[in-house]
């Protein structure tokens, strides 16, 4: 009888552990690690902008089932190697410039592209809306082993032009110039202006505007303000050669797979739910940083409609570029497909 109640009671307590473990398991909180290439201060992507609202509201939002990890500024992984760490799962997740990594996906490129999207509405409407955000998610997933959760819109691209430089006064004075781009379609499309492509990542422009490095620089309006660029440059021209730009968030594919349906939801929800926010936001800052400059000694400049009509046609064969970089990659059809989105779109403008 003793023998029968201790087996009983041994089977008692094995069941009640098989119960209790993965209830205990369950409640654990997943844990993601996360960089940002940006730095915790920086005005449109930092901590208190773009990217920091958005893990901030997911966790929310999960209360308490995922731990977000922010690292800032290029920690733990260099910037121009967080690609490849987030494809082998070193990070989790990762908010970057998608031309940093052209060279080996280049489906992205369209976020810094001539003549890309109208408006930021339209970044919003044909990722959601139309195949274009599954798209490049699928291509990502095959080339790097990740998910493309959202793009982060941020500012529109024009020229900066340093100080000690010439100044534009039409498509001909860019010619020879020494100009900042961050890579991949940036780099093609100076060159196909007549300019000399200089690669440094946002924490180095300052400097290299300051020294001669570069005579300009293509970049978002943000860094006037961000990296105090009105210190060395007095003159921007318009009109955007790259009009509506977005940065990249991306997760390993192997975590985003590990989630439950419902976490994955809310990381896909949220950021839906939160371009309506940045969009007016950048809008509105774009208009503060341009006064800002403006009593800072900037001068901006727009291109006559014909000058700034051949700067865009110099720059259109950059498609074509972007074409062929995404075939030797494998998605060319996928590239094909995105190029005709964004076509279809803009002839709905005309």
């Amino acid at each position: 009888m003793k023998k029968y109640w201790g087996c009983l009671t041994l089977g008692l307590i094995v069941l009640l552990g098989m119960s209790i473990g993965p209830a205990r398991a369950a409640d654990k909180p997943v844990t993601i690690v996360f960089e940002n290439v940006y730095s915790t201060s920086h005005i449109r992507l930092g901590e208190k902008a773009v990217i920091g609202m958005y893990l901030n509201e997911v966790e929310k939002a999960l209360k308490g089932k995922v731990v977000i990890q922010k690292h800032w500024a290029g920690e733990p992984v260099p910037t121009k190697q967080t690609l490849e760490a987030l494809s082998v799962g070193t990070i989790d997740m990762l908010a970057a410039y998608p031309p940093y990594f052209s060279g080996k996906v280049a489906i992205a490129d369209i976020a810094a592209m001539p003549a890309n999207f109208h408006s930021y509405d339209d970044i919003y409407d044909l990722w959601w809306n139309s195949p274009l955000g599954e798209l490049v998610d699928k291509g990502y997933q095959k080339r790097a082993n990740a998910k493309f959760l959202f793009p982060a819109i941020f500012a529109p691209q024009n020229f900066q032009i340093a100080k000690r430089s010439k100044k534009i006064v039409k498509f001909e004075d860019f010619k020879g110039m020494k100009i900042r781009a961050g890579g991949g379609m940036p780099n093609y499309t100076v060159k196909a202006i007549g300019g000399s492509p200089v690669a440094t990542v946002g924490g180095e422009y300052y400097t290299a505007m300051q020294k001669g490095t570069v005579d300009a620089g293509l970049m978002g309006s943000y860094s006037l303000r961000t990296y105090k660029i009105w210190e060395v440059a007095d003159q921007v021209v318009n009109p955007p050669i790259f009009p509506h730009c977005f940065v990249g968030v991306w997760m390993n594919l192997d975590k985003w797979n590990s989630l439950s349906p419902e976490v994955q939801k809310v990381f896909i929800d949220t950021a839906r739910m939160m371009t309506a926010r940045w969009i007016c936001y950048v809008e509105l800052d774009d208009a503060r940083v341009r006064a800002e400059a403006r009593k800072n000694g900037v001068t901006f400049y727009t291109l006559p409609p014909e000058e700034a009509a051949k700067m865009y046609k110099a720059a259109m064969p950059v498609w074509d570029i972007y074409l062929e970089n995404c075939k030797r990659q494998g998605l060319g059809k996928e590239a094909i497909q995105i190029k005709e989105i964004l076509e279809k779109r803009f002839q709905a403008y005309d």
